[in-house]
């Protein structure tokens, strides 16, 4: 098919200011990805919309397996609770204690947008 171009998993997209860190999740757009390779700003990178990654979460949030999760774009962490600004990015792949600093979670690879 001539207007096939790419699977769509790992979209190149344009670092936003700032730029991005490899293994850190940013919001770029209405697109959720995970940074491959660290760039800085308005450089190219790959960013990963699906599959199952090791973020970074808030260490007051316990999460259940299964559980909803949110990205606080601000603070670049996995979050329980739907709040105001925060991204619902995929589901928790198992529970993990409050105290936790990381959480595994299922990217949707779904657009995003923030909760009112």
């Amino acid at each position: 098919m001539q207007t096939y171009l790419t699977p769509g998993d790992k979209p190149e997209l344009t670092a936003p200011g700032g730029g991005v860190t490899a293994g850190v999740g940013y919001v770029i757009g209405a697109v959720f990805v995970v940074a491959e390779s660290t760039q800085v700003a308005t450089a190219r990178f790959v960013g990963c919309r699906r599959g199952a990654f090791r973020l970074l979460k808030n260490t007051s949030d316990a999460i259940t397996e299964g559980q909803k999760v949110f990205w606080d774009d601000s603070a670049k962490r996995v979050r329980t609770a739907s709040a105001t600004g925060r991204f619902l990015i995929g589901t928790a792949m198992k529970a993990q204690l409050a105290a936790d600093t990381t959480c595994d979670v299922m990217l949707d690879g779904i657009a995003v947008t923030a909760v009112p």
